[in-house]
């Protein structure tokens, strides 16, 4: 029996689909498997993978308008306790927040820090207010940032999602010698200390500059 065109593989009867690209990255954010893929938000939405390149450049355009979407609908964390709380309760927001969505981040090629430039910017807004100056909020929660998106891929690269250490992260452990082997074996196994604990050595910094009157850090009178 002769194949029609729509028979094909990949294709689908019917009119060509009309998406948006706000749809796909909707679809994208939702799909939820343990590794996104062109296949799973086409499947999602109902076309076929090659339907979605009429309206993005591929799978690392869809994960960083993603993440980007994923942080910009997050609500800031409270700010009624002061900066350094706001800054402490925000860096483990970001951290869960993104693990929950562990299949977009994956497959993320760009840096998270410059995604999250619409949070990026709540957050200066909020230390402006606080007393800081333009240039020291940048770099306080750029620094932030940063040490959230590294904390977030390291997660991914030590653990394999059921708890266990990855063989990659196992055959690393194995070059060290004893006592660093165990201190390294002690951070890999509970990252989001870690990844806190990296943030918290930055703000005890940044409080130094502002008790020290370091320009842009505090209002000097």
């Amino acid at each position: 029996m002769p194949t029609t065109p729509d028979a094909r593989a990949g294709r689908r009867p019917g009119p060509k689909p009309r998406l948006t690209r706000d749809e796909i990255v909707e679809a994208a954010v939702a799909v939820g498997v343990d590794r996104l893929s062109v296949a799973a938000v086409a499947d999602r939405l109902g076309v076929a993978p090659g339907t979605l390149y009429r309206y993005v450049g591929g799978l690392d355009e869809i994960a960083t308008a993603a993440v980007a979407l994923v942080l910009a609908r997050t609500p800031l964390s409270r700010v009624d306790g002061g900066w350094r709380a706001f800054l402490e309760a925000e860096a483990a927001l970001s951290f869960d927040t993104l693990l929950r969505h562990a299949a977009l981040v994956r497959d993320l090629d760009s840096d998270l820090g410059a995604v999250a430039a619409d949070r990026m910017q709540r957050i200066i807004a909020v230390l402006r207010a606080a007393g800081f100056g333009l240039g020291a909020a940048t770099r306080v929660a750029d620094a932030v940032l940063d040490i959230v998106a590294d904390g977030v891929h390291q997660t991914h690269w030590v653990n394999d999602g059921h708890g266990e250490l990855t063989g990659p992260a196992r055959t690393y452990l194995a070059t060290l010698e004893e006592p660093l082997r165990g201190s390294v074996a002690a951070i890999m196994n509970a990252p989001r200390a870690h990844v806190l604990d990296k943030v918290a050595l930055v703000l005890d910094g940044v409080e130094h500059r502002r008790t020290g009157g370091h320009e842009g850090y505090a209002d000097i009178e």
